[in-house]
C-alpha cells in the first residue's frame, strides 16, 4: 500500500530500513492519532493516540466518527473530512488539510490538525484513507492568549484603544446592517497630570486601576466594551443601547467616578478629589450620509468631551439621534 497525499509527497522507498522494522509499534507511541478507512468511511485501523484525543475506545470510536467534526458551512475542510468519515467522500474529492475543532467523548471541541492522505495499492489504485490527527489546543490557547495581551492595556486590564477601535467598526457594521442603536461614552478624568506631581506616580496607576474597575462593572453585557483609550481616557461602547440608557449611564459613571473619593488636591472643579468629562453619542447608523462611518459616532463623543472640560469639567455632556433623519 502506497501513499498518495494533497501536498503531492514523493515516497521515501530509497530509506534504509531495518528489515524487522515493524510500522505499527511506531504508529502506537507516537502521540499523532491516526484512523484509516475504506472508502465507505468503515476503520481499518485506530491508533491508540485516536482513542486518547477523542475519548472513546477502539470499539467505540467507529460509531463516533460520523460526527465527531462540527461541521460549518463556511468551511470546506471541515466538509470534506466529514464526508470522508462518513464514507461520503469518493477518492476523486479534495483532501482536507486543516486546523479544525472536533468532538470528542470528554464534552468540548478539541483543536487538531488534520492532514489525510489515499492509500493506493501495488497497481495505483486507491484503496483507504489515511487520516492523521495532531491535538493542538495548548497551541491554540497560546494563540488566544498572544491575542488578548495584544488587545488589553497592562495597566487596567481593560481593551486597548487597537481592540476598542476594531469592536467600534465591527459593531457599527452591524449597527448599519440592522438598523439597531449605537452608544458610544467617553471618560476623561479633570486635571489628571496633577496627581502624579502630588502624589506621585503609583497614585496616578492606582487612580487610573479604580476607575478602571468602575467602568468594567458597568460594561457587563457580553457585547459591551471598555477601553483605555489614552492615558487617562476612557471609552464605552454600547451596541444595542438607546438614549435613555447612555444618559443614565453616562451619569452613573459620573457620579461613581466622584464617589470613589481618589483625592486630587488641584482639581478644583471637583473640590480636591478626581472627577470626570463625560461625553456620550447614541445613534443608528444610515446607509447613506455622514454616519456610514463609525468615526462619526466617535467624534460626536468626543466633541461632548471637549466642551465638558471647557465648560470646567466635571459634567456630561451627551448629544442623541445626532445623525439620524
Amino acid at each position: 500500500m502506497t501513499l498518495d497525499d494533497n501536498k503531492g509527497l514523493s515516497s521515501a522507498t530509497d530509506l534504509i530500513r531495518p528489515s524487522n522494522l515493524d510500522f505499527e509499534t511506531l504508529l502506537k507511541l507516537s502521540n499523532d492519532a491516526l484512523v484509516v478507512l475504506t472508502s465507505d468511511g468503515t476503520p481499518i485501523f485506530i491508533s491508540p493516540a485516536a482513542e486518547r484525543l477523542f475519548g472513546w475506545s477502539a470499539e467505540k470510536l467507529p460509531e463516533q466518527l460520523r460526527d465527531i467534526v462540527y461541521v460549518d458551512a463556511s468551511n470546506s475542510d471541515a466538509e470534506l473530512l466529514h464526508h470522508i468519515l462518513s464514507g461520503t467522500a469518493g477518492f476523486a474529492a479534495p483532501l482536507p488539510l486543516a486546523s479544525l475543532q472536533l468532538r470528542t467523548a470528554f464534552g468540548p471541541l478539541v483543536w487538531t490538525e488534520v492532514s489525510s492522505h489515499i492509500l493506493r495499492d501495488e497497481s495505483g489504485t486507491p484503496e483507504a484513507y489515511a487520516v492523521f490527527f495532531r491535538n493542538i489546543a495548548r497551541q491554540k490557547e497560546l494563540e488566544a492568549q498572544l491575542e488578548a495581551a495584544s488587545q488589553t492595556d497592562p495597566l487596567t486590564g481593560l481593551f486597548n484603544r487597537r481592540a476598542f477601535e476594531d469592536s467600534l467598526q465591527r459593531e457599527w457594521a452591524i449597527a448599519l446592517r440592522e438598523q439597531t442603536h449605537t452608544s458610544l461614552i467617553k471618560v476623561s478624568l479633570d486635571r489628571f497630570d496633577a496627581i502624579a506631581e502630588h502624589y506621585g506616580s503609583d497614585a496616578a496607576e492606582t487612580c487610573l486601576a479604580k476607575v478602571a474597575n468602575t467602568l468594567k462593572e458597568t460594561a457587563r453585557r457580553p457585547a459591551d466594551v471598555a477601553a483605555r483609550t489614552a492615558t487617562s481616557e476612557f471609552s464605552l461602547l454600547l451596541p444595542r443601547t438607546h438614549e435613555m440608557g447612555v444618559e443614565t449611564i453616562s451619569a452613573y459613571i459620573h457620579q461613581a467616578i466622584q464617589d470613589l473619593g481618589i483625592p486630587n488636591a488641584d482639581n478644583k472643579a471637583g473640590n480636591g478629589i478626581v472627577t470626570a468629562s463625560v461625553g456620550a453619542a447614541c445613534t443608528v447608523p444610515e446607509q447613506t450620509g455622514v454616519s456610514e462611518s463609525s468615526e462619526y459616532i466617535l467624534a460626536a463623543a468626543e466633541s461632548c468631551v471637549f466642551q465638558a472640560r471647557q465648560e470646567g469639567g466635571n459634567r456630561v455632556k451627551t448629544v442623541m439621534n445626532y445623525l439620524t433623519k
